[in-house]
């Protein structure tokens, strides 16, 4: 059993350095961050935005990123008007180490009417 409590922080701990993807919308936009763990390869680091659309492969979009080094997090934000409803999907793909990091939203408006104050 102590065998047991001990490996749990240390699980926590690489759990909590995992790279995400996190995407939230604010007024008309969408931004999604990506979290990484910091390199310091002189080069920094390559990753991949995919957007993928609910309904239209016209709409998803796939962004190339430069990265600095020691840098821990990239964003990249689309509009909201004229996006398709539906549950959206963001894939983050890290070029250096081909892992990848996925999260969804859901888009259920779009029209003008939610940005009124």
């Amino acid at each position: 059993m102590k065998r047991n409590l001990i490996l749990l922080p240390l699980f926590c701990a690489v759990a909590a350095m995992a790279a995400k993807v996190q995407c939230n919308i604010e007024n008309e936009k969408i931004y999604c961050t990506y979290y990484l763990d910091r390199s310091d390869n002189p080069s920094g680091k390559e990753v991949l935005f995919h957007w993928i659309s609910p309904r239209s492969p016209e709409d998803d979009r796939i962004r190339h990123f430069k990265i600095p080094p020691l840098y821990g997090s990239v964003y990249d934000y689309r509009f909201l008007p004229g996006r398709a409803k539906g549950v959206w999907r963001v894939v983050v793909r890290d070029l250096d180490t081909n892992e990848t990091a996925v999260t969804t939203f859901d888009i259920n408006s779009t029209d003008d009417s939610m940005f009124e104050d």
